[in-house]
């Protein structure tokens, strides 16, 4: 941040770059007064918005202390071809040093970010089978680096996406043979209470868990652009979705570390400063380093349509039921192992509109259970103290907890399964006892119990016997 606003303290307006900026406030757009103000309106200032905000920029390189020529200076995204005595590009605007020197800010593109307030989502989720067997790897900084910058990547990302002060993380999800299905970037910025995600997939535009219908695309460097907006918990959400070449890019943010005020604004300026890197000359994404995975675990799925055929599975007959629970007549199972990764199998016996299921995790790598609860708090998992809904009654604190209590193996009792159960009366349903809870075993196995038609008794009595001897 220090060094971002030394060097624009540095920089002085031409009065020909003045001229045409002061020019720009005074043209009027020739577009339907519905539509968001075009950003080239009053956007070619945001265009080099920490002269207004006083921005930095995250870890990016600083502009170098010696004198620099324009070709050193451009910013990353506009291609150095312009030479002695060529005119500037309309794009952009350019920015006198104290040294003479010529510095390149672009324009913020315009963008239709169209308010989706109030409008439904369609369902848009991947098939089932794409996902099954997948898996993750972590992104390491050289792996991020070289998706914005290609084969010999800089150190640093573009400093004109103005990541400056965000936490970075990273992850490339595979299916079972290896093959790359998407990228995730997440960015998280403290000071602001911002955040973005910028999803990345080869080929085609990324999935979706929701689609919005109906929604208008804006040319920007010649690429049709979808952009939407709304409102999320008093914070503007931007996103934009587009072809960048043959990746697909989505890019959503939650507000912007430019600051609250006119937060729709600066949200949509922090999402179009994304989108003119990606397409511009010099911009786009790269994917090639990532499309295989080196090394892919082994995957293995199994169903079940009986608990004896479950029971096959040597490693979970431990924590499975001998019998079938009494009154259920519907049984379904599924196991799934991948190596390093999960080893579970899931049960379920349903009745009518009653269903009691059983997930059994072996472990399976380095995996860490959390809500794992002190017997003598009764206020951190106990659902007798607080009235439905609980949404009102249980205090923040104690609210993951509550709903998902996770039990030391050691420590259970009938008495904990009770705490546990609860009746409501919904119309259309079946009264009954509903129960959940999981039970954390000391060789780390995790069994997760959901129940909605066993008494308190029988759920015990499932439970009991997969508990360690005294």
């Amino acid at each position: 941040m220090k060094y971002y606003k030394e060097y624009m303290d540095r920089q002085q307006m031409s009065p020909e770059g003045h001229r045409k900026l002061l020019e720009l406030g005074e043209q009027t757009p020739a577009r339907r007064a519905s539509k968001p103000r075009p950003w080239k309106r009053w956007g070619a200032l945001a265009a080099c918005c920490a002269l207004v905000l006083g921005l930095g920029v995250w870890r990016l390189a600083a502009p170098a202390e010696e004198p620099q020529t324009t070709s050193d200076a451009l910013y990353p995204g506009i291609k150095d071809h312009y030479g002695p005595g060529e005119e500037e590009p309309e794009e952009g605007f350019l920015v006198e040093g104290p040294e003479g020197e010529t510095w390149m800010l672009p324009c913020i593109p315009y963008i239709n970010y169209q308010s989706v307030e109030g409008q439904l989502e369609t369902d848009g989720a991947p098939a089932r089978w794409m996902t099954e067997g997948s898996f993750t790897r972590d992104l390491a900084w050289e792996d991020i680096c070289t998706i914005f910058w290609g084969e010999e990547p800089e150190e640093e990302l573009p400093w004109m996406l103005f990541w400056e002060g965000y936490t970075l993380t990273g992850t490339a999800l595979y299916d079972h043979g290896g093959n790359l299905l998407w990228v995730n970037l997440w960015g998280e910025h403290e000071e602001t209470d911002s955040s973005f995600t910028l999803t990345l997939r080869p080929g085609e535009l990324p999935f979706n868990c929701g689609l919005y219908s109906d929604l208008e695309t804006t040319e920007v460097f010649g690429v049709p652009v979808t952009g939407w907006s709304r409102e999320e918990d008093g914070t503007a959400v931007c996103c934009s979705e587009f072809m960048a070449g043959d990746v697909g890019v989505r890019f959503e943010n939650q507000g912007s570390l430019f600051g609250e005020e006119d937060g729709a604004g600066k949200a949509q300026i922090f999402n179009a400063l994304l989108v003119s890197q990606a397409l511009s000359t010099d911009g786009g994404f790269t994917l090639d380093h990532l499309l295989t995975a080196e090394d892919v675990p082994e995957w293995r799925e199994e169903e079940f349509a009986s608990l004896e055929a479950a029971r096959q599975e040597a490693d979970f007959v431990p924590w499975l039921p001998e019998e079938n629970l009494a009154g259920y007549g519907e049984f379904y199972g599924r196991m799934t192992w991948q190596e390093g990764l999960e080893h579970t199998i899931y049960l379920r016996w349903s009745r009518g509109y009653d269903d009691v299921t059983m997930m059994v995790y072996l472990p399976e790598g380095e995996t860490v259970w959390g809500n794992v609860v002190d017997v003598n708090k009764p206020e951190t998992y106990d659902v007798r103290l607080y009235p439905v809904p609980r949404a009102d009654s249980v205090p923040e604190a104690y609210r993951e907890t509550v709903d998902h209590p996770v039990f030391r193996a050691e420590d259970m009792s009938r008495e904990l399964v009770a705490a546990r159960a609860y009746t409501v009366e919904d119309a259309g349903d079946t009264d009954g006892v509903r129960m959940s809870f999981s039970v954390l075993h000391p060789d780390n196995t995790l069994v997760q119990y959901d129940a909605k038609g066993l008494s308190v008794e029988e759920m015990w009595e499932l439970v009991e016997p997969t508990l360690p001897k005294a």
